[in-house]
């Protein structure tokens, strides 16, 4: 409940323990409930009292700097390439990321921001000295210790590092020396005379009399409007120009010295003939213009194109014969000759300087990225005439026709489309869309989208009961199933499945589905991995059974025998508590198949040999005789050929112990029951076989491709073409260069085996420069990393180009480094992964409840007892805004007895929610075990004072991060 009361100039805000917000670092106010708290004024509020020369014209300096247009820079195309570089997928004027440093409030709700207070302003007084809806109050800010008391804060230079330490991504097309922390601190000073005295501004008296013409509005209005790139970002061109400068620029030197060349004795800012031409309607009657224009504008959009107020509604704007009738000017020459003709003596090209500002609502085309289509799963009609493939690049599904092997239409649905399946009547498809948490429903017949079903974080897999009556869908991200009622479109209920669940098969009976999952559960510490094969009842609609896979990972790919008797699914078995030495014993990452019996026993087997791997095994796929099976393997661009019988007879004759011990760790046993292998394009991942079991087609997620297989003969038939660009660009050429194990001494594995999807695998390494058996680490995401640098977690590398240069031949892949251009490709798409977009709080959305006591706490500063906590100790100390990390090592209690270290990187807390285990080993399971296990002392954070339901209030709020 908030209760806003408005008086004057001022308002109050009444709520229930809620944070105050200071430009990323809060200082919270605990109390009893109803207590007054602290909110965004704006910089024009600021400006009322901090303006003209009795103090210092500060408000003025605020115009002129960068600070100011922080904002609109980022409409500009060198924004939108550091996004790019950042991994971040929304526009920068609207991404959580950018605005953290590029304007004021950009975490704050909406109701912690008074009407007074407007985004578009940049980094405003209050991102620095804090909201100022308590200090501001003449007679406050008179007084340093009062205004302080009430919520001004005094910022230091460490305040300022928090949005201006080095950015790889901005380094990388700015070109930027690191900032000079000294010089730029005197750049921005503004510091008030010594005599210098607040005072409180003139309420408005009373309402104003009705004006009988139309009003001036503020450029703010219009700014309502013209944002954003369908607009052609005018707000922020105008911003950019030295138009929004010429009030401020009349507070400098230069202007009080051409003032007094001039003769005039007035301010230049209260001098009509300075502001006829520096600002807009400087010359106001009564009641012209509106509560939200101001002067300080300078030469806004009204000066051109007249008082707005009754053209400004979008239904008159959109209208050109309209607008003109109610005001709306045409800009010529004459427009601007009045200010610039010979003014101050300088010449005026009128094209030029209209070509400057010009501001068209169409921007210039861009050069974009090839659109790549990056096919990842396919399915065939129950027909077997159409191949649908979902491609995650284009967010798109491709119709290839069987018969002529070749692309016939290509269907738009959702963001990152990653499963494909069918309604076994064929005349729906179903689309898991992982970027939008979404299925996309698709007629058949029109070949178009019909509906889209609501479901959980990251779908995945997917796939229907027999009766066409559910659809069941894999949360990747949320580890469970959201069950769908097909005829309503309604989830009506979630099974909880494991960690990151994949894939989805159905058994020939109909009657239980097999669902992977791609990341281990959580073990004790150095414990081996121990994955789990779900099993639902289609007829009940629940989870039936649990078969527990042990020392393995990365379980994909799943397919049910003909028979019913068994199921193949693809693993990795990932011996991450030996030292990485043992890459050349090719002993680290191993890759194989699970065989998954229908009394719950898992049999594994390991399709490398002894000197040649089988990197990255993603997808298997039955013939329909059964007799063989057909497995990608993404890191070698190859399938591998099952002989069935062999491999099963393999398994039967042999003894308890080695069916345990054995043989999921020969190296040499793949030859016996591997027929040969079929190369393909780069980076197969999803395979499906025909009904007649001739044929079979992979999807190359990496070549935009399908290979045709020939299974008679056991080779590559024919290529599909699905329709991407022939340029490979320097981040997909880094794309491949990931996916691939080429790189890896005997093509044991890649970058994706540890990052699949550029995420985690959730393990933790013994990696030996820092000493065999000692300083295990936990595996990080590279989401969004760039800007984090120092990596590793002790901070000891400076860039991702010493990350995976050098050092990562030495100490990982045991084999010659990668060429300079390779490692420059490399390095672009590693920066360029995207991050998702934070699931628990939306950009612009409101806390829930627990959220805002969360951060309540996140940002407090005294224990529950009203003990101040030492600054070094408060949590946003070290995870402020907005990486929410300082990117510096710290000791906070959690070396432990391999360590070689106390201090750590900070790391980032950008979507935590989605990378467990926590800590630099990966011992803390959950966010909660990091401060109720791992914590005793209050060396991280203090928490041992905060009651249960506040501890999970705390990490309700990280969530949101």
């Amino acid at each position: 409940m908030h209760v806003r009361l408005q008086s004057g100039k001022r308002s109050t805000l009444l709520s229930f323990a809620l944070p105050v917000v200071l430009c990323g670092v809060m200082t919270a106010v605990l109390g009893a409930a109803q207590e007054k708290h602290s909110y965004y004024v704006g910089s024009r509020v600021c400006g009322q009292c901090h303006q003209g020369q009795s103090m210092g014209n500060q408000y003025s300096l605020w115009l002129l700097s960068k600070h100011a247009r922080a904002y609109a820079v980022l409409s500009g195309p060198e924004a939108k390439e550091i996004v790019r570089l950042s991994g971040v997928t929304q526009e920068p004027q609207e991404s959580p990321i950018c605005l953290g440093c590029h304007a004021t409030a950009g975490e704050a709700e909406k109701w912690e921001k008074d009407p007074t207070f407007f985004t578009g302003d940049g980094v405003q007084c209050e991102k620095c000295h804090g909201p100022g809806s308590e200090y501001m109050d003449a007679k406050v800010m008179s007084d340093r210790n009062a205004a302080v008391s009430a919520g001004l804060r005094i910022p230091t230079e460490r305040d300022c590092m928090a949005c201006h330490i080095t950015k790889g991504s901005h380094v990388a097309v700015l070109n930027l020396p690191q900032l000079d922390i000294k010089q730029g601190w005197k750049t921005i000073a503004h510091p008030a005379p010594p005599n210098a005295r607040f005072v409180e501004p003139a309420s408005t008296p009373g309402k104003p009399a009705a004006f009988p013409g139309p009003r001036y509005v503020g450029v703010e209005t219009c700014a309502g409007c013209h944002t954003g790139p369908k607009m052609g970002h005018q707000f922020s061109r105008w911003r950019l120009s030295a138009h929004a400068r010429a009030y401020a620029v009349l507070a400098t030197p230069a202007a009080f010295e051409r003032a007094r060349q001039e003769g005039l004795q007035e301010e230049p800012q209260k001098s009509p003939a300075c502001l006829s031409c520096h600002s807009t309607a400087y010359n106001l009657q009564p009641g012209s213009a509106a509560e939200s224009f101001s002067e300080s504008e300078g030469i806004g959009c009204e000066s051109c194109h007249g008082p707005g107020s009754e053209y400004m509604p979008e239904a008159v704007m959109l209208d050109k014969t309209a607008a003109k009738a109610a005001g709306l000017k045409p800009v010529t020459r004459d427009t601007c000759l009045p200010c610039h003709d010979k003014a101050h003596g300088k010449p005026f090209d009128y094209e030029a300087a209209f070509s400057e500002i010009a501001h068209p609502t169409k921007l210039p085309q861009a050069a974009e990225t090839p659109p790549y289509k990056t096919p990842l799963r396919l399915a065939l009609s129950p027909d077997a005439r159409e191949l649908y493939v979902a491609c995650e690049a284009s967010n798109s599904v491709m119709v290839v026709d069987v018969a002529s092997r070749r692309k016939v239409a290509e269907i738009r649905v959702g963001g990152q489309p990653t499963d494909v399946t069918f309604s076994p009547d064929g005349k729906c498809a179903y689309v898991s869309n992982r970027l939008d948490d979404t299925v996309t429903v698709l007629d058949v017949a029109t070949r178009t989208a019909v509906t889209t079903y609501e479901v959980g974080i990251e779908p995945h897999g997917l796939r229907t009961d027999p009766a066409g009556r559910l659809l069941f869908v894999l949360n990747t991200s949320a580890g469970n199933v959201s069950v769908i009622d097909i005829r309503s479109g309604k989830e009506i209920k979630r099974l909880a499945a494991s960690d990151a669940p994949w894939s989805l098969s159905l058994s020939p009976d109909g009657r239980k589905m097999l669902a992977t999952n791609t990341r281990s559960r959580l073990v004790d510490f150095r414990e081996p991995s121990l994955s789990e094969i779900t099993v639902i009842d289609t007829g009940q609609a629940v989870v039936s059974d649990r078969y527990l896979v042990p020392d393995a990972n990365y379980l994909q790919g799943v397919a049910w025998h003909p028979s019913g008797e068994f199921a193949f699914c693809t693993l990795k078995r990932t011996k991450n508590l030996v030292p990485m030495t043992r890459v050349v014993q090719g002993w680290t990452i191993t890759n194989g198949l699970g065989i998954i019996w229908n009394d719950g026993r898992v049999d594994q087997v390991l399709l490398d040999e002894t000197n040649r791997c089988f990197p990255d095994p993603t997808d298997v796929a039955f013939t329909p005789d059964g007799r063989r099976a057909l497995v990608t393997s993404s890191g070698s661009d190859r399938v591998a050929v099952i002989d069935v019988d062999k491999l099963t007879a393999i398994l039967k004759r042999a003894t308890p112990e080695e069916r345990e011990r054995v043989l999921p760790n020969h190296l040499g046993q793949a030859p016996e029951f591997v027929l040969g292998y079929i190369p393909t394009q780069q980076s197969p991942r999803g395979i499906v076989v025909t009904p007649d079991g001739r044929s079979a087609f992979v999807a190359n997620a990496l070549d935009d491709s399908l290979t045709v297989l020939d299974l008679e003969r056991l080779e590559a038939a024919g290529r599909i073409d699905l329709g991407g660009p022939k340029e490979i660009s320097k981040a997909r050429r880094g794309e491949r260069l990931f996916h691939s194990a080429l790189h890896t001494f005997q093509r044991q594995f890649s970058c994706h085996s540890c990052h699949p999807d550029g995420h985690i695998n959730g393990l933790t390494f013994d990696i030996e420069p820092d000493g065999i058996g000692t300083s295990p680490v936990d595996n990080r995401t590279l989401r969004g990393i760039l800007d984090t640098a120092p990596f590793k977690w002790e901070g000891t590398n400076p860039s991702l180009s010493h990350e995976c240069g050098p050092r990562l031949a030495v100490f990982f892949t045991r084999i010659q480094p990668f060429a300079p251009d390779e490692l420059a490709a490399l390095v672009e798409y590693i920066a360029t992964i995207p991050r998702p977009p934070n699931r628990y709080r939306p950009l612009g959305a409101e806390l829930t409840d627990a959220q805002r006591r969360g951060r309540e706490i996140f940002f407090r500063t005294t224990r529950n007892s009203g003990e101040v906590i030492p600054l070094e100790n408060r949590c946003y100390n070290c995870h402020f805004g907005p990486m929410h990390t300082d990117r510096h090592t710290h000791n906070v209690g959690t070396q432990m007895i391999y360590d070689r270290t106390a201090a750590f990187d900070t790391p980032h807390l950008n979507n935590i929610y989605d990378s467990p285990p926590y800590l630099h080993n990966g011992i803390a399971h959950s966010l909660e075990e990091i401060w109720t296990r791992y914590n005793p002392r209050d060396t991280h954070g203090v928490t041992n004072d905060l009651t249960k339901d506040q501890l999970n209030d705390l990490i309700e709020y990280l969530k949101t991060l």
